[in-house]
């Protein structure tokens, strides 16, 4: 018998010639190659039985090699070999016929031995599929890609076992979550025994083939069969196959068929048939429950997220009217006092404006997860919001003694956007330098025409931004002090929002900073056309 000639792409030499060395010593032909790509030129020129591959490398990954290859010899098998395995990437070799997983760093027996492994089951396969009584694995096989439905997958199965095995009775029996056997699906059998029958992972029939973890077949007069005298109850059976459902070494049910006096007891063709719809049978109903359990997971996000808002929503409006009273009240108040009573009271108000914008920040969020941020764009003259923003930031800049200068040219246009999302992305952005702009710093507000796009530019001399973390500092709750040890307020969330509000609105922004001399952050809106 000639040498298996096997086919090995990996990107890293040392690992490639490793491969090809202890491929041989194991008795093999093997080639290597350094891509995914070469290895499909190869594959075009010479017939290999076996495709050894990494799943990461240049051109094409070995994922795509093994499809390509496949698609020009359908008998190749498949032995992936990856230093991180995900499951989708499990998934999706095992969908394009990969029969091995190696993981890196592996001994170079355990490579041959994947290769003896699934050149065995390349073998199997192939002696299977003279068996006509395989097609309907094939159909099965779409049925289980395409459904994820707990309650359909066990229908399937078990009447593909009970047509290709022309059983009497067919039945599927899963563990709930209380350890004990139950019958999911079933025919063939009386609906109160389908009702009723409920037994513990070791007793039975059922249990005996979970705990022993192999299929078993009974011949004969099953009543004699010591082993389950007490249990076995069922009249006229003369031939039954129970088989484990097991995944990755975890059980998960039992699949059953019989049949009655007079009819051919089952074969060696029965078991192995029977064995693979197993197989099929446990990696379905396992992906089921994984989506199930991440659909129900996904549906406590969804209530836990409209909690959320709703806890947003009242907390802000229920926060909003006392803090209204509390600023009018404060700042009247401010005006009349003099001395250290006024400096307490301009103390309380920036505080209020500080909760302000933290309420604001929460309700803005809230109406972008929502899409609830309703946009209306129309021609706006920057000036106005600009002065309408800087009059309400205007206490906390004096409290800190800071120099705010505006430079906007006469000629410059107006700007297409929505008037509400404008001031409050100007809130954040002059807010935010405020804040981190030490007590007599500068703040310097310009704007200029580029390009048909208007970009304001707000540059202050507060601490500046480290250049590792220009790259995110627009995300939710980022900040760039640590949160047990930072000097500023705020949740991180007036930037984030800021972005995701320009964005809204056609807008870009993008920051420049140097630590220590300070940061300038640049809007860039549509200029509006004229009438």
């Amino acid at each position: 018998m000639s040498q298996a000639r096997v086919l090995v792409a990996d990107d890293e030499t040392n690992v490639r010639i490793l491969c090809l060395r202890a491929l041989e010593l194991a008795g093999y032909e093997p080639v290597g190659v350094s891509d995914g790509q070469e290895a499909v030129n190869r594959a075009r020129a010479e017939q290999f039985d076996v495709l050894v591959t990494d799943i990461s490398m240049p051109h094409m990954n070995g994922l795509e090699a093994l499809r390509a290859i496949r698609s020009l010899q359908p008998d190749l098998a498949g032995v992936v070999m990856t230093g991180f395995g995900t499951l989708e990437s499990a998934i999706e070799a095992l969908r394009l016929g990969a029969s091995e997983f190696v993981l890196k760093p592996f001994r170079p027996t355990e490579l041959g031995q994947a290769v003896a492994r699934a050149l065995a089951k390349r073998d199997m396969e192939r002696e299977n599929s003279r068996l006509k009584a395989l097609i309907p694995l094939f159909d099965l096989s779409r049925i289980f890609m395409s459904s994820v439905d707990l309650t359909e997958i066990p229908k399937h199965v078990v009447r593909i076992a009970r047509e290709e095995m022309q059983a009497d009775s067919a039945s599927l029996m899963l563990l709930d979550e209380k350890g004990e056997l139950t019958i999911h699906s079933a025919e063939g059998l009386p609906d109160d025994v389908i009702a009723s029958t409920r037994q513990r992972a070791d007793e039975g029939i059922a249990g005996y083939v979970l705990s022993h973890r192999e299929p078993l077949v009974l011949q004969g007069d099953l009543k004699a069969d010591a082993r389950f005298e007490s249990v076995y109850h069922a009249e006229n059976i003369t031939s039954a196959i129970s088989l484990p459902i097991i995944h990755k070494d975890k059980p998960l049910g039992v699949l059953n068929v019989s049949k009655t006096s007079g009819a051919r007891p089952f074969n060696e063709a029965d078991v192995e048939f029977l064995s693979v719809l197993g197989s099929q049978a446990a990696v379905a109903i396992e992906n089921a429950r994984l989506f199930q359990e991440t659909e129900e997971a996904y549906e406590r996000l969804a209530e836990l997220d409209h909690l959320k808002s709703e806890f947003i929503s009242i907390a802000a409006h229920e926060l909003r009217s006392p803090l209204a009273v509390i600023l009018a009240y404060a700042a009247l108040l401010e005006e009349e006092a003099t001395g250290p009573v006024r400096e307490h009271l301009g103390q309380v108000v920036q505080s209020a404006m500080q909760l302000k914008s933290v309420i604001d920040e929460m309700v803005s969020l809230r109406r972008i997860d929502a899409n609830d941020a309703q946009v209306t764009i129309t021609a706006l003259s920057l000036e106005p919001v600009l002065e309408a923003v800087l009059a309400e930031l205007r206490p906390l800049a004096d409290g800190k003694r800071q120099t705010v200068t505006v430079d906007l040219p006469t000629d410059l246009p107006p700007v297409c956007t929505d008037a509400q999302v404008l001031h409050l992305i100007l809130s954040s952005l002059l807010s935010n330098a405020v804040k981190f702009t030490p007590s007599e710093g500068l703040i310097q507000v310009s704007a200029a025409l580029r390009d048909g796009r208007v970009v304001i530019a707000i540059r202050d001399t507060g601490i500046g931004i480290p250049a590792e973390e220009l790259t995110r500092i627009f995300q939710r709750f980022y900040q760039v002090e640590d949160s047990l040890r930072r000097k500023h307020g705020g949740i991180g969330l007036g930037l984030a929002i800021a972005r995701e509000m320009a964005e809204l609105v056609d807008g870009q922004m993008s920051v420049e900073s140097e630590m220590g001399r300070g940061s300038t952050f640049s809007l860039s809106l549509p200029q509006a056309r004229p009438a």
